[in-house]
């Protein structure tokens, strides 16, 4: 036998987001997510620093190698087959005797620092001022990122207020106690992110 219940008896659930009657509750701001972790195999730029150049070679360490080394932090046996590559391609190993490094321009050191993990630019300096008013002067990434400063013809590194050159023969130095500050400026290298080094940079 059936039973019968009269709908007038039966209970109303009420979900307790929608209210009796159709009107929902007003909006809740959510907290915002947390910044995703970096992964751990990319490589973290770091902004105002310069590493004392390692020369494991026999011979002087030149300017565009210099700078490059104290940037990245490589040994310059490295950094110079990193030039080779950006001047002869990959085939420079097959030469009897390693081709010396020396005068570099403007591509090859893009190139090598590229080679090694570190992406950015060239930009040309307005004005073409000293050193040191360069120096007082800067702004923006400027001023915080690592960056290769051509000055008449010859190349640092400057990252924040350190200095590197072959005039402080590879050490680190403040900014203010840099060399030939009275030198212009003509370009300068800013380095703009990291990356993974090349896995097959050609060596001997």
């Amino acid at each position: 036998m059936s039973i019968r219940i009269p709908a007038s008896s039966l209970a109303t659930e009420v979900l307790p987001d929608l209210p009796q009657g159709g009107v929902r509750p007003a909006a809740v701001a959510l907290a915002p997510l947390p910044p995703l972790p970096v992964p751990s195999g990319v490589p973290v730029l770091e902004p105002g620093k310069l590493f004392t150049v390692i020369n494991d070679t026999r011979s002087r360490a030149w300017c565009g190698p210099t700078a490059v080394a104290a940037i990245t932090g490589a040994p310059v046996s490295l950094v110079r087959d990193c030039f080779r590559l950006a001047r002869f391609g990959s085939h420079w190993r097959d030469r009897p005797r390693s081709p010396p490094i020396m005068g570099t321009r403007d591509r090859e050191v893009e190139h090598a620092m590229r080679s090694l993990g570190f992406h950015g630019h060239w930009q040309t300096v307005p004005g073409n001022p000293t050193l040191a008013a360069f120096l007082e002067s800067r702004q923006g990434l400027l001023r915080s990122h690592p960056t290769i400063v051509c000055v008449t013809r010859h190349y640092v590194a400057v990252s924040g207020w350190l200095f590197c050159d072959t005039f402080t023969e590879g050490q680190v130095v403040d900014a203010d106690d840099a060399p030939r500050r009275s030198k212009r400026v003509k370009r300068v290298f800013v380095v703009t992110g990291r990356s993974a080094a090349m896995a097959d940079i050609p060596r001997k």
